[in-house]
């Protein structure tokens, strides 16, 4: 069987499906990975066969001029109407990502004939073109823990974007709803209650975050309690070098206690770190590693609510503090909160004091580090990517015999 996996120009999209794509490979499939040139590398680093399509968009002008950054609520507006906007805009980046790459997914699926397309569930070039060539889709998320739909104009799931229908109107085809099904790494007990009902398929979460080489002093048992603070790639692509000065801020409250602060630097511009400003002795600056070798020493982990690295500490069972900005870290911390395995800090209420009673609370709760362990159990009860695998393959049997 050939399986088309897809996803549009952006890591933390890509990482999430890599786990199933060499499993699909393991098996015995045929796997290509298409996306926009500049990820490239990445997919080539991952050791997946890769597939440059389409042209990438001009995502750093979409970034500067603000676009994604929340604006407060009007006096008479409800506190979701913030999130709506933010997600409207969204909405449009991503319907320009599906006209720079659509045309050449379709190509190129043209030529390969996959039985099966899967794709990231905000990259639209694939469920058009597999309503252009009459091929399944299974849309892969990336464990968030509320489904945002940027297809669907509300929360609800009711009315689909004219925007979105306007991809496939283009082609001549009808718009595709629903994939064939969602494959879901968000553990049951972590998803927002009250989501509209969708054919979903469990998986468990691998955490895979790319190459590195792992340090020698994380092979060291750390004298002090290890807190690792990181604010995430995309976040500061959305909300600009602030949140670099906020987090220098973090890194020296969580530095006031006796821990030992890991400080991810490895994703910055090396002109900007003079915004994290000066950092105590007792703080680490790491150049890029994997995620999943620093947050297994670590006793705490401060971030932005970002679903990857949100995920990679609920894997390991790491208890967390989310300081968030935009929807989608504000949803999964809430959950966190809500599933006793981690804190919330509104990046707007930042202060030393607070960051320092949320950390030492971290490190001293047991009820929280309970929450973080059965979590990450919950985690490692799903089903494996591998066995996700003939869940797949029944999909694109039933396509056939059709």
């Amino acid at each position: 069987m050939r399986i088309l996996f897809t996803t549009y120009a952006a890591r933390p999209h890509f990482y999430p499906m890599v786990p199933l794509a060499w499993s699909c490979l393991l098996a015995g499939h045929e796997v290509r990975f298409a996306s926009t040139p500049s990820l490239m590398d990445t997919v080539r680093e991952s050791g997946l066969p890769g597939v440059s399509v389409g042209r990438d968009i001009d995502a750093e002008s979409w970034y500067r001029s603000g676009t994604f950054v929340p604006e407060p609520a009007g006096a008479d507006e409800p506190e979701h109407a913030v999130w709506l906007r933010v997600t409207d805009r969204l909405a449009e980046k991503q319907f320009s990502v599906c006209e720079h790459m659509v045309d050449g997914l379709v190509e190129f699926a043209r030529d390969w004939r996959p039985d099966l397309i899967v794709h990231d569930p905000v990259t639209f070039a694939g469920p058009v073109a597999g309503q252009v060539l009459g091929i399944p889709t299974v849309s892969h998320l990336y464990g968030l823990a509320r489904l945002l739909r940027l297809d669907i104009e509300d929360w609800l799931g009711t009315e689909h974007r004219a925007g979105y229908l306007d991809l496939f109107t283009r082609w001549g085809v009808e718009p595709l709803l629903d994939p064939d099904a969602w494959i879901d790494p968000c553990p049951p007990g972590l998803r927002w209650p009250g989501q509209r009902e969708i054919n979903r398929v469990q998986m468990r979460y691998l955490p895979y975050n790319g190459p590195g080489i792992e340090p020698e002093w994380l092979r060291e048992e750390p004298e002090r309690p290890r807190v690792l603070v990181s604010w995430g790639t995309s976040q500061q692509k959305k909300l600009g070098t602030g949140i670099i000065e906020l987090f220098g801020r973090i890194a020296r409250s969580a530095a006031s206690l006796d821990a030992e602060i890991v400080l991810t630097v490895g994703a910055m511009e090396p002109e900007h770190r003079r915004h994290l400003g000066e950092l105590p002795a007792n703080v680490r600056a790491v150049d890029w590693v994997p995620l999943s070798s620093l947050v297994p020493s670590c006793r705490a982990i401060v971030h932005t609510g970002g679903t990857g690295v949100m995920m990679t500490a609920a894997a390991y069972g790491v208890p967390q503090l989310g300081v968030t900005k935009i929807p989608e870290g504000r949803f999964n911390v809430e959950r966190l909160v809500a599933v006793g395995a981690g804190r919330h800090l509104p990046q707007d209420e930042v202060t030393d004091d607070a960051v320092r009673t949320h950390v030492a609370a971290l490190l001293a709760d047991d009820a929280c580090r309970d929450g973080a362990h059965a979590l990450r159990r919950e985690i490692e009860e799903q089903p494996s990517p591998a066995s996700v695998v003939p869940a797949l393959e029944e999909i694109a049997a039933k396509a056939t015999v059709r």
